[in-house]
């Protein structure tokens, strides 16, 4: 007997030499990480099948994990199933050296209401106050392409010092970051912390590969010279946001722009081809200090790409309503247009679900709403 989980709609797809072939639903995290582990030691039980002109079809089936967990089959309660996203699911990219997905894989268009690349809005202000680092990483030694995560990092940029009065010498920026570049971002903040005695802002935006621990379900972002299957070598977000906070600054707002499922829009990273295609619900890390995350998704969902723009759908939409507003909104205001917009669009276009979502440490729960990214 043989069986292979589809995460997105919650099944099993079983062989059997006995019973045929049929989809069994087995609810997604840490219940279909079990029975996929323990496939070997299931316990099929209860039986039943129906004559259906001269043949006999299974109708239920019930199967037990040593740890007494059950799953029931009833073929009147059919189970959708679609084969996960593999290594065989992307196509060689020589010029970049990397992998992009098939035409098959990408979402069909759907235009926007602004070109968010151009007319950037210029603002006759200076923030001289934020430090921002900027990190876009697309290319990958080990892992498939992300889709615009370049394109991402540079408007972005564009943005802040454009639209929200940054200068240049207060940005770190990098497209294809390195673990130990990634590294030298952190130092960096810090640095200017220091040197300003905390009396300062700082912003770190991040789009590119996200991974969670199998083990512990703890979150990575991956640096383009290493993997998800060597996260020693990947920048831990609870550091991430530990270093942050441990500067003591007015204010520290985290841009996520990835996933942590172990899944893309281009694909399975590896460790999840090796881990039979379970995937991974990340952690939510406690936050402390005046930390503000907006995170693109929310438990395992993927984070999509906006094809017609060139942008990811939750980094099109942050830059979307920095341009209505020329950089003078709420973070309340932000984190709603954001979280409204991504859903629907995601939902329309790809027929998934992906939901930003917005976490704060508890210091600032009552405050932070009414903040924004000038002053």
């Amino acid at each position: 007997m043989e069986g292979e989980y589809d995460p997105d709609n919650e099944s099993v797809l079983i062989s059997s030499t006995q019973f045929g072939t049929f989809t069994l639903p087995v609810q997604r995290g840490a219940v279909a990480k079990q029975f996929v582990s323990q496939f070997d030691l299931l316990n099929v039980s209860q039986p039943d099948f129906l004559f259906s002109g001269n043949t006999i079809q299974l109708d239920k089936l019930t199967f037990s994990l040593p740890s007494g967990e059950t799953f029931a089959y009833d073929s009147k309660s059919p189970s959708k199933y679609v084969k996960p996203l593999s290594n065989e699911s992307v196509t060689s990219n020589p010029a970049s050296g990397g992998v992009v997905p098939p035409a098959s894989m990408i979402p069909p268009k759907q235009i926007a209401t602004k070109d968010v690349d151009t007319d950037i809005p210029e603002i006759n202000r200076m923030s001289q106050d934020v430090y921002a680092v900027i990190i876009g990483n697309e290319h990958y030694l080990y892992e498939a392409e992300t889709r615009f995560s370049a394109n991402d990092a540079n408007v972005f940029k564009a943005y802040c010092t454009k639209t929200l009065g940054i200068p240049e010498k207060n940005i770190f920026e990098k497209t294809d970051a390195t673990y130990g570049e990634m590294l030298q971002s952190i130092q960096f903040l810090k640095n200017a912390s220091e040197a300003n005695n905390g009396n300062i802002r700082l912003l770190f935006y991040y789009s590119g590969h996200g991974m969670s621990d199998i083990k512990d379900n703890r979150m990575y972002l991956i640096p383009t010279d290493g993997s998800s299957m060597t996260l020693q070598a990947a920048l831990r977000a609870e550091q991430l946001y530990k270093e942050l906070s441990d500067m003591k600054p007015l204010s520290a707002t985290v841009f996520l722009d990835a996933c942590f499922s172990g899944y893309s829009s281009g694909g399975a990273l590896t460790a999840m081809l090796n881990g039979k295609g379970i995937e991974i619900t990340p952690k939510e890390e406690t936050l402390y200090g005046n930390l503000v995350v907006f995170s693109a998704t929310s438990e395992a969902e993927i984070a999509y790409p906006f094809e017609e723009k060139k942008h990811s759908m939750f980094t099109y939409f942050l830059l979307e309503k920095l341009h209505e507003n020329k950089g003078d909104v709420t973070y309340l205001d932000l984190a709603t247009y954001v979280i409204q917009h991504v859903k629907l669009n995601a939902f329309n276009i790809n027929k998934k679900m992906q939901t930003p979502k917005i976490q704060t440490s508890y210091d600032i729960v009552d405050v932070w709403e009414t903040w924004k990214l000038v002053k």
